[in-house]
């Protein structure tokens, strides 16, 4: 029957990933396999998949193909494949670094992982200036707002009919080399009465679908002499449902806060979600991700359930 497929569960603020290794890329994993594997009562469970393959072992066209090592072939829990997934990367930078696959002081200099939406470095948050030392860093690269400065001016450029919620909200898109919409809401009553186990409904329908945050602004804190921002959020991801965590969600939660708030807002944010804490910082037109990286187990599937499918 042959052997069955090695695993690892990780988690990133409980934005949890099955990391299937496949350095040479010799596994057939189609959206059926993947979406089985993830599914919490049949498989073994997780908001998404990664396969960790290097790059040039992918098989496609990639952006800066030849500019990293190890690439994170993410797929979410329905098979689908994803652009980009910032909770991803960073457990699949504590995989590399646990299993050897790159060197121990990598992460001092930068490590380059691939993703579909380009090249993203790593570094430790002591390097990065996280708000926790112990932190993982990403440069999640390049944002922007679709609408331009036009939405950016008016705080909106879509709504959003979210279930629990009477009336639809204005939102503002933010892409992060994935699609977000985020919506503000004014307290933490109606964020706990939203029901995301049905997606919203946004309009105008976006073409590839869009993950949706759902944020309450927090007070400012002062850390380190330096005015960090502070946000609760929830989302739903597309392909997913309503995650623990979502990492370019964080940061366009952030971002959306930051174009809100004006020449006043600030360039750090910390972000709430239920399974922890994230950080973000704005450099320009580039943000950055930090937040833990936890591997939970290891295993293996069973080749006959494999095959079943």
């Amino acid at each position: 029957m042959g052997e069955g497929i090695r695993f690892t569960k990780g988690h990133g603020t409980e934005n949890d990933f099955v990391l299937v290794p496949d350095p040479d890329g010799d596994l057939d994993l189609d959206a059926r396999l993947v979406a089985r594997i993830c599914d919490r009562r049949a498989g073994v469970g997780g908001d998404g998949l990664i396969r960790v393959v290097r790059t040039a072992a992918l098989g496609e066209d990639v952006p800066d193909s030849a500019a990293s090592e190890w690439f994170m072939d993410y797929r979410n829990a329905d098979g689908t494949v994803a652009e980009m997934c910032g909770n991803g990367v960073r457990v699949l930078t504590a995989y590399l670094l646990r299993e050897r696959l790159v060197e121990p002081g990598a992460l001092a200099a930068g490590l380059p992982i691939g993703t579909r939406d380009g090249v993203k470095t790593v570094r430790d948050g002591g390097t990065a200036g996280a708000v926790d030392p112990a932190w993982i860093a990403v440069d999640m690269g390049p944002w922007r707002v679709p609408g331009g400065r036009d939405a950016v001016a008016a705080g909106h450029d879509a709504t959003v009919h979210v279930p629990g919620l009477e009336v639809a909200r204005p939102a503002l898109s933010v892409d992060l080399g994935n699609p977000h919409t985020v919506v503000a809401l004014a307290e933490h009553a109606e964020l706990a009465a939203v029901d995301l186990t049905r997606p919203p409904l946004v309009e105008p329908v976006p073409l590839d679908g869009t993950n949706v945050e759902l944020v309450v602004p927090l007070d400012p804190e002062d850390v380190g002499g330096e005015t960090v921002g502070r946000l609760r959020m929830r989302v739903h991801e597309r392909g997913v449902g309503e995650t623990r965590s979502c990492g370019t969600g964080a940061c366009a939660a952030a971002l959306a806060a930051r174009a809100w708030a004006g020449a006043t807002g600030p360039d750090r944010w910390l972000v709430d979600v239920p399974g922890g804490t994230l950080g973000v910082r704005v450099s320009g037109s580039r943000v950055e991700l930090a937040g833990p990286a936890v591997l939970v187990a290891d295993g293996v599937l069973d080749p006959g359930w494999v095959a079943a499918g």
